[in-house]
């Protein structure tokens, strides 16, 4: 039986390797701006301060503050020492120990609730695996 010899120039793996990694740091951008757009109606608004103020940074959605956090658990805080959930600033806010529920309007968004992400992934993840896909596709081809 005889041999067979071949030899394989892989010079070109690393040309797609790098460039799979940076089409798939913009397709996370474009996801993650996706992901800000199709969430907004969930999140809780007096006005729409606080989606106004949200920032996509590379694939992260960043929402502002302290307050933030406090709507996105949807349970009341409260100054640990006195049990109001009006505190002086710079004070840390602890959950109400009675575990009592944010009353989140709805008159700005109609489906705005506490955990608003987990609400828009609900609806939108397979939306998002189209736009994630199609993006990366888009970003490699370039």
């Amino acid at each position: 039986m005889a041999g067979i010899k071949f030899s394989l120039d892989v010079k070109g793996f690393k040309n797609i390797e790098t460039r799979m990694a940076a089409a798939s740091k913009r397709a996370s951008h474009i996801l993650a701006i996706q992901v800000a757009k199709d969430t907004e109606i969930y999140v809780p608004a007096k006005s729409k301060d606080l989606v106004d103020d949200t920032k996509v940074k590379e694939d992260e959605i960043i929402y502002p503050g302290p307050y933030a956090h406090y709507l996105y658990v949807g349970k009341l805080m409260v100054d640990p020492d006195t049990g109001s959930p009006w505190a002086p600033k710079g004070a840390t806010k602890v959950l109400d120990p009675g575990g009592r529920d944010l009353d989140i309007k709805k008159s700005v968004h109609s489906k705005a609730q506490a955990h608003w992400f987990e609400a828009s992934k609900a609806q939108n993840l397979p939306k998002w695996r189209r736009v994630a896909g199609k993006a990366v596709k888009r970003e490699f081809g370039r």
